[in-house]
């Protein structure tokens, strides 16, 4: 493992990312439903998360820093991109 002397750290850096990415699920699965609020608070509470986590593997090594990264913008992703096929087109006036 790059740099990383605990099984425990590294297990925990796993764990920040797949809540990470488990929240953005949340927020796009909720969007609509009377639970969006609280998916859309549990994505902005991983947000900085992921983010110190990708900060912190920035420092063991290459291999890790680089996973943290995909996986944080696979959040921003996953929470941005509108994949419904019955939405309302917009008009500009």
């Amino acid at each position: 493992m790059n740099g990383f002397d605990s099984h425990i750290a590294f297990g925990l850096l796993i764990a920040v990312q797949f809540l990470g990415v488990l929240s953005a699920a949340t927020a796009r699965l909720t969007e609509g439903s009377s639970c969006q609020a609280v998916g859309q608070w549990a994505f902005l509470a991983a947000l900085p998360l992921v983010g110190a986590a990708t900060c912190i593997a920035l420092t063991v090594g290459p291999g890790v820093w680089v996973a943290c990264a995909a996986s944080l913008a696979i959040m921003v992703l996953v929470a941005t991109c509108d994949v419904r096929v019955n939405r309302r087109t917009s008009v500009w006036r």
